[in-house]
């Protein structure tokens, strides 16, 4: 039997997410998708950076998008404007549709969900989604995945799901996914 490609990969573990109603990927950008952390200070371009994508992430974008799954990038990085450059050049058919969520100061999050962790910046990025397209999204239908165990253990203890990806490690991501819905 073939070995899967790492896109049959993405797109099964995507199915299992929507089998167990996650329907919102939450996704850090420094460390999680790229392999390296720019301080929020990348002096490169766009088409620098996005060579530092994780292969990973962008099968998981491209099946999570394909299956109606939204997506966002949830940062601390106040540098969004460059991620937008970066998703645009990795997935130019659903950049648009992504949500970013950094340090940058242009939303406001005044819900009376947590503001600790990654929590105010998925709760503003679903009130986008929720303008954009008629679905419900909740803790229990979100995973944030992410290299920083602090915001991982604050997700959790919100009722969030959530999966710490380890930098040097990321090709357990997938089983940590399947690990996560037995």
């Amino acid at each position: 039997m073939a070995t899967k490609s790492l896109q049959e990969q993405c797109n099964e573990s995507v199915s299992l997410l929507a089998a167990r109603q996650i329907n919102f990927l939450a996704l850090d950008f420094d460390l999680t998708v790229i392999d390296i952390h720019t301080g929020g200070a990348w002096q490169g371009t766009a088409e620098e950076l996005v060579e530092h994508v994780r292969p990973l992430f962008k099968g998981l974008i491209v099946a999570a998008c394909e299956s109606g799954m939204s997506v966002a990038i949830v940062t601390f990085s106040p540098q969004v404007p460059m991620i937008r450059a970066v998703l645009q050049l990795l997935v130019p058919t659903y950049s648009a549709q992504i949500p970013i969520r950094g340090a940058d100061r242009t939303w406001c999050y005044e819900g009376l969900g947590s503001q600790e962790g990654k929590q105010a910046h998925m709760a503003s990025a679903v009130e986008e989604i929720l303008a954009m397209k008629e679905t419900v999204i909740t803790r229990r239908s979100t995973l944030l995945i992410d290299d920083d165990a602090n915001n991982i253990k604050v997700a959790l203890s919100e009722g969030v799901r959530a999966i710490w990806l380890n930098p040097r490690d990321e090709g357990r991501l997938l089983g940590n996914i399947k690990e996560l819905l037995e």
